[in-house]
């Protein structure tokens, strides 16, 4: 397979998802989703495993062997996060910042320098003093950093989520319900562009937008996502500050980091027709369109649609474009038209099951990134990032199979559709705590034994080397 010169080989994860786990020092315990899956009442009622992050990775002291692993992989970069509650545990309200709007709109938030040293009073310095540390290592071991600010746990002074959960969203502490928190978020994001300036290349604002606000705020019985409630109007107004948070922080960052890449990432997913009814392509459609569409019109074009009838109501003068697309294609979902009631807004919609399955249940469609990419260039012409693609499988008899003909669909995408794609992070380095799933996914090129923290290389590992590498070759 060919791929650019400069092309980004890396692996990928997240700090709440592997930091903890060998030490007192490597608990984070003052997030939302920290609260949350410890909660007795969500363990007793099956929204989460009953997993704890606690007993996971350990990679906040492991990282060395973790990147020493992905180096000699062949990776040339590596992509991870780091966690807003571990670095600001404490409220950062009080910390006067300069709030622009247009209308009623928060179009940007910027800290005066006095600001910017009591937030850096206020942190946690053990914290940023271990990241830099980390993204040293990094950059040491010839690893270029793509950095995520904002991997969905939030600090606990902004979210509570059981409370929210209880009252379904009418909360005090209400997390992205609250347009205060864009303005905390802003703050943040300022800080940790300056703080950590010198050692990342490429900054992510945000990790899938469109997952926090559709699986916390509209399935978040089902997917046992913080806080868990089901309000369509909920979800749109999350997924709308979080476009105005991405804005606010792409400015921040852009002011200390002027020529350095900043995007967002996004997690779309190959809608397909089961049927050829008109009423299943329409489906369909709109669907594409909540999910791949809704987010990236608002920070690509300033465009809202608040009441999800696929014309736009609001327009954002004051919109800064991501410079890149991050893109975490994970599945195809087959969808049917039934006459069988559903939500008002999905219309009547039947989820087909799987054909080629993962451990998660989601069905394997390398063809379907193809199509992603195509129609997210073709719409918004912006690079990609391939940020996140794996696949979880316990057993390992998938993992080779799906990263081979994933990377074939990608470079066609490159060589034939014509579409500047800059790097591919696969999902993950190493297994992790998966959410409300807890531990039972495994995601790792590497198998993490959680008992004894022993990383043991897949089948998978010798494979990426050889396409990292260019050595690999299609013998069929």
């Amino acid at each position: 397979m060919k791929f650019p010169e400069g092309f980004k080989w890396g692996t990928a994860i997240s700090a709440f998802q592997t930091e903890m786990g060998t030490s007192d020092e490597s608990v984070s315990s003052n997030s939302d989703w920290y609260v949350w899956v410890h909660d007795e009442g969500n363990i007793k009622d099956g929204l989460v495993s009953g997993d704890l992050p606690e007993k996971g990775d350990g990679f906040w002291d492991l990282y060395r062997l973790d990147i020493k692993n992905a180096s000699m992989m062949g990776n040339n970069s590596f992509r991870l996060s780091v966690d807003w509650a571990r670095i600001f545990p404490e409220t950062t309200e009080s910390v006067y910042v300069d709030v622009d709007y247009e209308g009623d709109k928060i179009a940007d938030v910027s800290l005066p320098e006095r600001s910017l040293k009591e937030m850096l009073s206020i942190c946690n310095q053990k914290a940023i003093e271990h990241y830099r540390d980390i993204f040293k290592f990094i950059k040491d071991s010839g690893l270029s950093v793509l950095l995520t600010i904002y991997h969905w746990p939030l600090p606990l002074w902004l979210h509570d989520p059981i409370a929210c959960y209880k009252s379904k969203g009418e909360c005090d502490r209400a997390g992205w319900l609250d347009e205060k928190t864009i303005i905390e978020f802003g703050k943040y994001a300022h800080f940790v562009s300056w703080v950590f300036s010198k050692y990342v290349d490429v900054w992510e604002t945000i990790n899938e937008p469109d997952v926090i606000a559709t699986q916390g705020y509209l399935f978040g019985v089902v997917s046992g996502f913080p806080p868990g409630i089901s309000d369509i109007n909920k979800t749109i107004q999350v997924e709308r500050n979080l476009a105005l948070a991405h804005n606010v922080a792409y400015k921040s960052i852009k002011r200390i980091n002027r020529n350095s890449e900043v995007g967002v990432g996004t997690a779309p997913q190959y809608f397909e027709p089961a049927d050829d009814s008109p009423e299943s392509k329409k489906l369909v459609r709109y669907i594409s369109y909540l999910n791949n569409e809704w987010f990236l019109n608002a920070v690509n074009f300033g465009i809202f649609d608040n009441d999800i009838d696929m014309l736009f109501d609001e327009r954002m003068e004051k919109i800064a474009p991501p410079d890149y697309i991050g893109i975490d294609y994970y599945q195809r979902l087959k969808i049917r038209h039934t006459n069988v009631p559903g939500l008002p807004y999905l219309y009547n919609m039947e989820l087909l099951p799987c054909e080629d399955c993962s451990d998660f249940k989601w069905d394997i469609f390398p063809a379907g990134m193809r199509e992603v990419c195509k129609e997210i260039f073709d719409r918004y012409h912006r690079p990609i990032y391939i940020l996140e693609n794996g696949v979880a499988d316990a057993e390992g008899k998938k993992r080779q199979r799906f990263l081979v003909e994933h990377l074939k669909q990608l470079e066609m995408v490159i060589s034939e559709d014509g579409i500047p794609v800059k790097g591919y992070y696969h999902w993950s380095l190493i297994d992790n705590y998966e959410w409300a799933k807890g531990f039972s996914m495994r995601f790792g090129l590497y198998r993490v034994d959680y008992k004894t923290k022993e990383r043991h290389p897949t089948e998978a590992v010798e494979l990426y080397r050889r396409i990292c590498t260019g050595e690999y070759a299609d013998v069929d």
